[in-house]
């Protein structure tokens, strides 16, 4: 667990230290992320020991320091856009440790692709295939690729963050697989390896993944049938988290995630899979600070000076996270409901509805918790407010971007 609520207070034991998160925020003025490394490479380990190749999802996070770390531990990474490849790069991701996924690859992502011989370019439509043919032909390279199929399966999950239903804009669609394969017949440009999915994000039930991988059994036996030789099944990412429970119990649900993506596709292809949010959700806290506790005529609201330019998912989304005072006096035991709002023009610009929580007033600071994925990669400046800083704990030292 990343962060722990002792003596009245949120602190963080990292290296035998207990980072209290009070007395951090106390040297800030503005909204903060804070990230424990310690517990993403923990949960990147343990993906690791599950037997699969393990790709972490770039778009989760992208902080330089969590990059460079789990380059080191040797994962690799998928990307989904030029900056994130170069990015990727810079932190120390070898190309052969590179899979290119997004549904939006022009000339320029696929050339470099192909020009640094990545591990893996994920192939999403007949379009984006015939493009890199000529590209790699004109560069003299032979490209390796997976065809993401979209197989056509409703994850339990939000509306927003399904990635495979049948008008989605993600994947090849399955029934267009015969076709694209006689085309592939003799394109000596293209080097067909693998085959990838991706259903979702934020999904809790493991059968979901037991029915993809049996999907993806089922159309691995048909394209190897056709002469092809698939070397990897890209199973991609997607498993959730519980927001509204503290982390201890999630690694105890990888053991049957290991079980539905590596048991039920029937291949003797290498699995690969995709983490994200699973890998460093938990390893973040937006720490922001109360302006006013205004009384409304029904309830009350507590404004905060970090917004949806901070933290998107809650308006995006409707998503839960927890959120409590860095630091409870003894006169806070009486609990309060409010509308904990940001500061932005937006109605839509709530984190809480209806939140019990310690009495909060003017000047406190609190902590929006597991806010690891999905969070600082997709703030923004919207009435030019300042993006949030990102401080991070490793090893014992504090470092502050």
């Amino acid at each position: 667990m990343a962060f722990e609520y002792v003596n009245r207070q949120w602190v963080l034991n990292e290296s035998g230290r207990p980072w209290k998160l009070a007395e951090l925020a106390a040297r800030e003025s503005r909204p903060f992320y804070l990230y424990d490394l310690a517990d993403a490479r923990m949960r990147a380990q343990a993906f690791v020991k599950g037997g699969a190749r393990i790709h972490y999802a770039m778009k989760a996070n992208s902080h330089p320091r969590l990059l460079t770390m789990l380059a080191a531990e040797g994962l690799g990474v998928d990307v989904v856009s030029l900056g994130e490849m170069h990015k990727a790069l810079q932190c120390g991701f070898a190309a052969d440790k590179i899979i290119f996924s997004g549904v939006g690859k022009g000339r320029e992502e696929l050339s470099l692709a192909c020009g640094r011989e990545i591990f893996q370019i994920n192939v999403e439509s007949f379009e984006e295939l015939k493009m890199l043919e000529g590209i790699a032909r004109g560069l003299g390279k032979v490209a390796r690729l997976a065809l993401r199929v979209n197989i056509h399966v409703i994850a339990p999950t939000h509306k927003n963050i399904q990635t495979a239903t049948e008008e989605s804009k993600f994947g090849l669609d399955m029934r267009q697989l015969p076709q694209v394969l006689d085309w592939l017949k003799g394109k000596a440009s293209l080097n067909l390896t693998g085959l990838a999915v991706h259903v979702g994000s934020q999904i809790m039930e493991t059968t979901v993944f037991a029915e993809v991988g049996r999907k993806m059994g089922e159309i691995f036996k048909m394209v190897t049938e056709q002469g092809f030789t698939i070397k990897h099944l890209d199973l991609g990412g997607g498993l959730g988290v519980d927001y509204k429970t503290p982390g201890h119990e999630d690694l105890n649900r990888l053991p049957e995630y290991f079980k539905a993506v590596l048991s039920h596709h029937g291949t003797v292809a290498q699995v690969v899979l995709e983490p994200g949010r699973f890998v460093v959700a938990r390893m973040g806290v937006l720490c922001a600070q109360v302006v006013h506790v205004k009384q409304g005529i029904n309830r009350q609201f507590a404004i905060l000076n970090a917004g949806m330019n901070c933290l998107m998912r809650p308006a995006l989304y409707q998503a839960y996270h927890r959120i409590e005072p860095l630091i409870q006096t003894a006169d806070d035991d009486q609990k309060q409901t409010y509308s904990i709002v940001g500061p932005l023009c937006e109605t839509t610009d709530t984190f809480a509805h209806g939140r019990e929580i310690s009495r909060l007033q003017a000047g406190d600071w609190v902590g929006i918790f597991d806010t690891g994925a999905y969070g600082a990669v997709m703030a923004n400046t919207y009435n030019e407010m300042p993006l949030p800083a990102q401080w991070s704990i490793l090893d014992g030292k504090l470092e502050v971007q």
